[in-house]
């Protein structure tokens, strides 16, 4: 480096870091290679000899030479064979000329990053554009799209509405007729001919049902229908309900319990109100098993109502419960769809008509156990149940000491439950008393059912305001859950193996 001359020393420490490569060589007026540094071999030139062209080892002095010039000439970003980037700075000093190499190849690289990134972010702010415009697109199209789709849905909601007005005017001459005869006004009828005639009230029954369900599906997308919400006392209107259903539940030999607190009211439309629970309640006799039940009990909220319709039976695939609020879906299959009728109108109707009155309907279901349709309506008074955050003991009346163990491990994620058991009726009596119990559960061994049913009896004497829940097997028969129901005043069942969802549906 002292080699250097001075002009050259002076230039270089004005534009050089000691942390950065460097390097040079000189070569005189007549181009031919002098000197060059140590570390020239750094920038790729490893076979230099004194006395060689410079313009054959160095390309870019090509049309440089002769150098007359006495300023610097400056070439950025020279790339080198073995991957080196350089600054060259070429001037002359004491007749001879020197080239300088200057290492930028960490700036290069980092400019080349900083470019490549501006690129990215280039092509990524051209596509962000394409992609808004595309949505632009797209939101206009769906716009249009909606609007033809309501302009659709209107015209078919007038079309089906017209039609079930066409249809009601014959069927209801022919329902007429048929009454008629069937009241021997025209003279008596044979017995074939008033069987006969059975049939077809029935079957125009049925068509006036269908037609009753498609015409009020047609106003509630039309948004035909107007409510008049008022306090309702629900198990006064459930009362009705039942009473309504009671010979189709005697047919299929199934029993309705009404277990919905007294005094206890929801502000919501009458007409509609009962029309939502006949259908559920209807659609749990229809899929029930023969013999089998339906338990319709009540919990207040703070500012609502949730009343809850579980039946025993045949359950709904947990794969399906997504669609059965869809119209005109049904989640049979073909062969119990022909045994069954329906059309799959009324539950999409059932779930519009309680999202009108500021409520929900949800359902849980098992197949081959039961399903649990559950309303929230809100209530005509807000109350607030004081019972709400304090510490729930539940008294467990075992015969199975697995049953309670059981149990016992699904209640650890409750921090507001403690358990007691026993397997003595005086024991459970004891335990109720002592802890002021707020449930009792009791095993119900379908085997001995008479003298559970007896003992359960003997309890609700002694014990008379306490929520009584009955524990029982899956397989139980369906006429000892009728028994059960039916001859006691027990408020709920569970079935065992517990399912844990059952099981905090049972604490709320």
């Amino acid at each position: 480096m002292n080699a250097l001359p001075d002009a050259i020393q002076q230039y270089l420490h004005s534009i050089w870091t000691e942390n950065d490569k460097f390097a040079y060589l000189n070569f005189d007026a007549h181009g031919l290679i002098k000197h060059w540094h140590y570390h020239i071999d750094y920038f790729g030139l490893t076979d230099l000899h004194s006395g060689d062209p410079a313009a054959e080892q160095l390309i870019f002095l090509e049309g440089l030479l002769p150098y007359q010039d006495k300023d610097p000439i400056i070439i950025e970003s020279v790339n080198f064979a073995n991957g080196v980037a350089a600054d060259i700075h070429i001037l002359p000093a004491d007749n001879d000329i020197y080239v300088l190499f200057f290492d930028v190849s960490e700036r290069v690289t980092q400019r080349q990053a900083v470019q490549q990134e501006r690129h990215t972010i280039d092509l990524l702010y051209q596509q962000q554009h394409k992609n808004i415009e595309l949505l632009k697109q797209t939101y206009q199209e769906l716009d249009v799209k909606k609007q033809q789709a309501e302009t659709a849905n209107k015209e078919k909601s007038q079309l089906l509405s017209y039609i079930t007005h066409d249809l009601r005017t014959p069927l209801t001459a022919i329902l007429g007729f048929a009454q008629f005869l069937e009241a021997d006004i025209f003279g008596e009828l044979t017995d074939k001919q008033r069987d006969c005639i059975v049939k077809m009230l029935a079957a125009g029954k049925h068509m006036d049902n269908l037609i009753n369900d498609i015409l009020d599906a047609a106003q509630l997308e039309a948004g035909n229908i107007a409510l008049q919400p008022e306090p309702l006392a629900v198990r006064v209107a459930l009362a009705d309900c039942i009473a309504w259903l009671q010979p189709i539940a005697e047919q299929q030999h199934i029993t309705l319990i009404n277990r919905v607190p007294n005094e206890v009211s929801i502000q919501a439309d009458a007409k509609r109100f009962k029309q939502v629970m006949i259908n559920l309640l209807h659609n749990a006799i229809k899929y029930n098993r023969e013999h089998g039940c339906i338990v319709i009990t009540g919990k207040v909220l703070a500012t609502s109502l949730r009343i809850r319709i579980k039946d025993t039976g045949i359950g709904i695939a947990a794969q399906q419960l997504d669609t059965i609020f869809q119209p005109f879906t049904r989640v049979l299959d073909k062969d119990k769809a022909k045994k069954i009728q329906g059309h799959g109108v009324g539950l999409s109707e059932c779930k519009h008509l309680i999202g009108l009155m500021q409520g929900s309907l949800s359902v849980r279901s098992e197949l081959s156990v039961g399903s649990v349709f559950y309303i929230e309506l809100p209530l005509a008074i807000a109350y607030q149940d004081k019972q709400e955050e304090r510490h729930h003991q539940l008294v467990y009346w075992y015969q199975d000491l697995s049953n309670m163990e059981l149990f016992g491990n699904l209640l650890t994620a409750c921090n507001n439950v403690q358990l007691f058991g026993c397997n003595h009726a005086e024991q459970a009596v004891q335990l109720c008393t002592q802890h002021a119990a707020t449930v009792l559960l009791i095993d119900i061994n379908s085997e001995q059912l008479a003298a559970d049913i007896a003992q359960v009896q003997v309890l609700q004497r002694q014990l008379n305001q306490l929520r009584m829940i009955a524990v029982v097997a899956k397989q139980t028969p369906a006429v000892a859950m009728q028994q059960i129901l039916q001859q006691t005043q027990i408020d709920d069942y569970l079935t065992c193996p517990f399912d844990f969802n059952q099981v905090l549906d049972m604490l709320e």
